[in-house]
């Protein structure tokens, strides 16, 4: 196979033991590098549906990186497509320029994913199948919950309010009946007030009878 060479000084399209050029250096970090146990068992990557890995992949690197890396992404994947057995050891000694410290945790979490999808029917994870599942509920439970907040909206939206009468602005031009009982409200005072100027009059003017019947005879 033709080295490609990568970003961070590594290659791929070979394993590092066949690189010569940099074997020595690669062989010293395998031996001072710490591996999970995982990394010993086999993976035969034509048993696992890399469509279904591929997703997983790249929410693994934008959750340990906290963003999108589209060229650590294609060098993941061309690193387990290039071997029927991909060499886990190796792969996290080339990740180790891109994730430092993180490349033992996404090597860990990888291969067990891997060893998995290997063992279940159609190569794809159990786990990723309920991951997914669980999602799917959970937008259809949400989706759900925003229909019944429209329907309570438009219920409410409908209902009549306690005052339903249209209340008149100060600005608002009034109606007829407004007109007319606020002209009788005008003129009641006045018509009153004729009346008792009428009744003050005669009564100044008029004896008092019941003065005159109960005043000694002269």
């Amino acid at each position: 196979l033709d080295v490609c060479i990568m970003s961070s000084g590594f290659y791929r399209g070979t394993s590092i033991e066949q690189d010569s050029r940099f074997g020595d250096a690669s062989k010293k970090d395998m031996e001072t590098m710490s591996f999970s146990r995982l990394l010993k068992k086999t993976v035969d990557i034509d048993k696992v549906n890399m469509d279904a890995i591929k997703p997983w992949i790249s929410d693994k690197i934008t959750e340990l990186l906290g963003i999108e890396d589209d060229v650590l992404f294609q060098y993941i994947i061309n690193m387990l497509e290039e071997s029927k057995r991909p060499d886990a050891r190796a792969m996290q000694v080339n990740l180790s320029g891109f994730l430092e410290d993180k490349a033992q945790e996404f090597m860990r979490s990888l291969w067990a994913i891997l060893l998995e999808a290997q063992k279940s029917q159609g190569g794809i994870p159990e786990s990723l199948i309920r991951q997914k599942m669980e999602e799917l509920k959970t937008r259809r439970e949400e989706e759900e919950k925003a229909k019944e907040r429209i329907k309570e909206a438009n219920r409410r939206a409908r209902e009549p309010t306690s005052d339903s009468r249209p209340r008149r602005r100060r600005w608002d031009a009034p109606s007829k009946s407004q007109d007319r009982n606020e002209t009788q409200r005008n003129r009641s005072p006045h018509r009153s007030g004729q009346r008792d100027s009428r009744r003050y009059r005669s009564r100044s003017h008029s004896p008092d009878k019941r003065n005159a019947s109960r005043s000694p005879k002269r």
